[in-house]
């Protein structure tokens, strides 16, 4: 199992991890301390505008995101697609 982080802050557990070529992806199971990033995940899992618009957010919520692996390392990753059905994918930074 892998975890995700936000700087120190747990986001998620992430199980069943894959990779497809550079893109990684995988379920996760979110903590409360997700709840505060809900619009952040919105804006990212919407194509439109993710593609077309400038994220309306502080550039502290877009960078310093990690996976930590079962060994304890930490990855950069850059800011991950998380779903609301529960997917996750993201790539190493």
């Amino acid at each position: 199992m892998l975890k995700l982080f936000h700087r120190t802050e747990l986001i998620g557990l992430i199980r069943n991890a894959n990779q497809d070529g550079f893109e990684m992806s995988g379920e996760i199971e979110l903590t409360p301390a997700a709840a505060a990033y809900k619009d952040v995940f919105a804006f990212f899992t919407d194509e439109q505008k993710a593609l077309y618009e400038e994220p309306p957010f502080a550039g502290e919520l877009l960078e310093h995101w990690s996976v930590e692996t079962e060994s304890g390392e930490r990855k950069e990753i850059v800011i991950p697609g998380v779903y609301e059905d529960g997917g996750i994918c993201w790539r190493y930074g």
